[in-house]
């Protein structure tokens, strides 16, 4: 055996005893994890923002489009704040905007209707406004549509967080 297979030998042997396994295998916490957050009914959220913002819960939540029973829903409360106060040039018109979405949020158990968890979250960005209105437009949709994904990303860790800290079977 040459030098380097001997060194390569050795360290898969290292790394076998150590523990290491690949980023993506999961093991049965995360299975039952989500088997659990798929059991998560998301009530309908208003407006566009709202159904953007449940479309990415629902993927996230249940990735595999498992069909399960719902033993959870997920209520959301999604409120906006636009600041167009930034950024004032001489003529004092405004060159920035911040955008805020928060979402109040409660999990509720289907069958004893008992709050489990309650919480809030937001997300803030913020766009140019420019001097061709189509683009100030498209530039606060997509602000909007991006917001609404990052808030959904983060209330659904928060839920696969409270089931992974629940001792699940």
């Amino acid at each position: 055996m040459s030098f380097k297979s001997v060194i390569c030998v050795c360290l898969l042997v290292l790394t076998a005893a150590c523990g290491w396994t690949p980023v993506y295998m999961k093991n049965k916490q995360d299975i039952s994890v989500l088997n659990e957050t798929a059991q998560i009914r998301v009530a309908k959220v208003p407006e566009e923002t709202g159904r953007i913002l449940v479309r990415t819960l629902k993927n996230a939540l249940n990735p595999n489009n498992q069909d399960v029973s719902k033993k959870y829903e997920l209520q959301i409360n999604l409120s906006e704040t636009l600041n167009t106060d930034q950024g004032i040039l001489g003529d004092n018109t405004a060159t920035r905007a911040t955008m805020q979405l928060t979402a109040k949020y409660k999990l509720v158990e289907l069958e004893t209707n008992r709050v489990l968890l309650s919480d809030s979250a937001y997300t803030i960005s913020s766009y140019n406004i420019l001097t061709a209105p189509y683009a100030t437009l498209t530039a606060e949709q997509t602000t909007r549509r991006r917001l609404a994904e990052l808030l959904g990303d983060a209330i659904a860790l928060r839920m696969a967080s409270y089931f992974k800290g629940k001792s699940l079977p």
